[in-house]
């Protein structure tokens, strides 16, 4: 099996655990949403977020896990450090094109039959996807879903440096401060309009990638550094 076969399969064993966890709490949700609406007898108040969305809490689990726990099994089974890190963006863009994919087709069954029992939210509509079409909306989330893993990855491959110790203080500064400032507050509001409601899906799209890439360039310094 070649090396990047082998870190899928890696990746998978280091993430199954927390898949079950995620699918069963979905799976419960689901049951005690359906015994409240039957109970009641009107779901009309008792609006739920969506079963599909829940299923992006392993997006951050996914950068989480992956940088801590397989870096050192691909370097023992003579992985490079540069093969390790394009197997990384390799898995990233595989997970972040299959939620998109689950959560489009989720919305699809959603809204033609699943709220006709019980009242849901989706962020494909929180956040305005739903505008740009089925193939737009596909295209959007995937990004959305890259840029999110690549943050997390970015985060968490420098445990190891000084350097990443500083940008967690950094990045937990800058949410209080960025906020707290009226003057800042502005360009905060609009960082978030850019990157999660843009009304141009190109604008959108080179937004979340040039986030991205970004932060794949600070998880490679990182990365090439790195000793365990």
């Amino acid at each position: 099996m070649n090396k990047l076969g082998v870190q899928f399969r890696a990746s998978f064993i280091q993430i199954r655990p927390a898949l079950w966890v995620v699918i069963g709490l979905i799976a419960v949700s689901m049951i005690a949403d359906f015994t409240v609406n039957m109970a009641l007898g009107d779901s009309a108040e008792n609006v739920q977020i969506s079963s599909g969305n829940m299923l992006l809490a392993l997006l951050p689990i996914v950068a989480i896990l992956l940088p801590l726990r397989t870096f050192r099994q691909m370097l023992n089974f003579g992985a490079s450090r540069s093969e390790f890190f394009k197997g990384q963006i390799a898995i990233y863009a595989f997970a972040a094109l299959l939620l998109a994919l689950f959560n489009s087709l989720w919305w699809l069954l959603e809204t033609g039959f699943i709220r006709d029992y019980r009242q849901t939210i989706n962020i494909l509509e929180v956040f305005h996807w739903t505008q740009f079409g089925p193939v737009g909306m596909f295209v959007y989330q995937t990004v959305f879903y890259f840029f999110v893993l690549t943050l997390f990855n970015l985060l968490f491959s420098g445990l190891q440096s000084a350097a990443g110790w500083v940008l967690w203080v950094l990045l937990i500064a800058a949410i209080p401060v960025g906020t707290a400032i009226a003057s800042l507050r502005v360009h905060v509001a609009d960082f978030f309009l850019a990157l999660l409601f843009n009304d141009s899906l190109i604008a959108g799209m080179a937004v979340n990638l040039g986030l991205s890439l970004a932060f794949l360039a600070g998880a490679w310094l990182f990365t090439a550094r790195r000793r365990f």
